[in-house]
């Protein structure tokens, strides 16, 4: 991939997880993000599969402060987090850093529990659309109107990496 695009895509990842805009990762912005997913699919955080959505957030914040918190400051600042994100990439090891998480938010979405997603039960994890329903489209192959945990694993992490 691309350099500046991968780059690009880390810089607007991190700006996406910075809920408090401090130009930091904190394990509050990792539990932000997990409560905002958890309320925009209609659930509370208190219920079990709430508690599951902050728990992969925060399994994956621990990887995250472990691997990339490169000053050991117990905190993520931008650069650590775009280099240590193209690293990721490279190595071909991001997908195992977030489908935890993503396994969590799509198990939280998938309201009937039929094991896919349909567009409207994906819709509730973001706040903005951005091409989301166009990315959905492209990840339903068979045109059903519905996305397998697979579809929707390569879905985000083509978001994530801008390969979409």
């Amino acid at each position: 991939m691309d350099p500046v695009l991968l780059r690009g895509s880390a810089e607007r990842n991190f700006d996406d997880l910075d809920t408090d805009g401090d130009g930091f990762l904190t394990k509050d912005d990792y539990i932000a993000l997990a409560r905002n997913r958890i309320l925009r699919a209609g659930a509370r955080p208190d219920t079990p599969e709430g508690r599951k959505v902050v728990a992969a957030f925060l399994d994956t914040w621990d990887v995250h402060v472990h691997a990339l918190d490169a000053d050991h400051d117990g905190r993520i600042s931008r650069e650590e987090y775009v280099e240590s994100f193209q690293a990721l990439v490279r190595t071909g090891t991001l997908d195992g850093v977030l489908n935890p998480m993503f396994r969590a938010t799509f198990d939280l979405a998938d309201h009937d529990g039929d094991g896919e997603l349909t567009a409207a039960e994906f819709r509730t994890l973001w706040n903005r659309d951005d091409g989301l329903s166009a990315a959905f489209q492209r990840a339903d192959a068979d045109g059903d109107g519905r996305i397998s945990f697979e579809e929707y694993a390569r879905l985000r992490r083509g978001l994530l990496v801008g390969d979409l």
